[in-house]
């Protein structure tokens, strides 16, 4: 009797466990195929051209506005980022319309891509600031050691050395 009784509840312990695995790989799957679709609603706009409405912001920094699964992702980063330093990240520019990238590049000038071709344009580029912006600090290298994690990297020709350092840009590529 206390082998049934023992074999019994192992058997119930691993269908929950067998269960609550299904559900794990339904409740992932729903959500890639949630970033799929945020990913396929933004292909028909024109950089620079995506409504406000399409876009999402993130929850410590209003004036942010990136494609949905960018700004998800960027959820997370910051909350790693929390973890590391007790603060939110910092950002300086999200989503740029086409007049905001027109903006740029007549004060800005080389610095900001020709309109109409900025990942900005897109929803899925950050600028960030509070340390984030300059190479060498510590703030810089804990993006570059984790960011990845979270499906944002800091872009080759952005990178020290090249044609056009910008320690600040970094782009989602989920």
């Amino acid at each position: 009797e206390a082998n049934r009784t023992a074999a019994a509840a192992a058997q119930a312990q691993a269908d929950a466990e067998a269960a609550a695995a299904a559900e794990a790989a339904r409740v992932a799957a729903e959500q890639a195929a949630q970033r799929a679709a945020w990913k396929q609603s933004l292909l028909g706009y024109a950089n620079g051209k995506i409504p406000a409405a399409a876009l999402c912001g993130v929850s410590w920094d209003s004036a942010v506005q990136l494609r949905c699964d960018a700004a998800e992702a960027l959820e997370q980063l910051n909350a790693a980022y929390v973890a590391a330093f007790g603060t939110n990240m910092s950002i300086s520019d999200s989503y740029r319309s086409y007049a905001g990238q027109v903006a740029c590049r007549r004060t800005k000038g080389w610095l900001c891509a020709t309109p109409g071709t900025s990942n900005h344009g897109t929803g899925v580029a950050i600028d960030f600031g509070g340390g984030i912006e300059s190479f060498g600090t510590t703030q810089y290298a804990w993006m570059k050691s984790n960011a990845d994690q979270f499906s944002w990297t800091h872009p080759s020709w952005a990178e020290r050395g090249s044609s056009k350092p910008e320690a600040w840009h970094w782009e989602y590529v989920g």
